[in-house]
């Protein structure tokens, strides 16, 4: 029988790194994708759940003790399906506006290279 642990945190971090996963299939609105990362990244309650919002709370990220922060997104392709508007201005956010310490890695999507060409 394997080892089952329970963490008490809505991310994982290790040797000094925070991971933030983002599932497409389950990120297909705004909304959704607002909710994992704050959760996951910690952001304070008065995040105003918009763009511009992101862009302000992901150049700032002071309150993570980690030295480093990976955003892992997977099942790219579905990201923001309904709302495929806003998912080149939200990718492009996560890209330009984060501090140096953060990484977006695209897992597993073959198609991952358009997003970052389209950016």
């Amino acid at each position: 029988m394997g080892l089952v642990t329970t963490i008490s945190t809505h991310y994982y971090a290790e040797n000094n790194t925070r991971y933030v996963f983002l599932d497409g299939s389950s990120c297909k609105r705004l909304d959704a994708c607002f909710n994992s990362l704050q959760q996951q990244l910690s952001i304070p309650a008065y995040f105003g759940n918009n763009l511009d919002a992101l862009e302000e709370v992901i150049n700032d990220l002071d309150w993570i003790k980690e030295d480093q922060v990976k955003i892992i997104i997977y099942h790219a392709v579905d990201l923001l399906e309904q709302e495929p508007d806003k998912k080149i201005a939200f990718l492009e956010i996560l890209h330009t506006a984060g501090p140096k310490k953060m990484e977006i890695i695209y897992l597993g999507d073959s198609s991952a290279h358009q997003y970052l060409t389209d950016l």
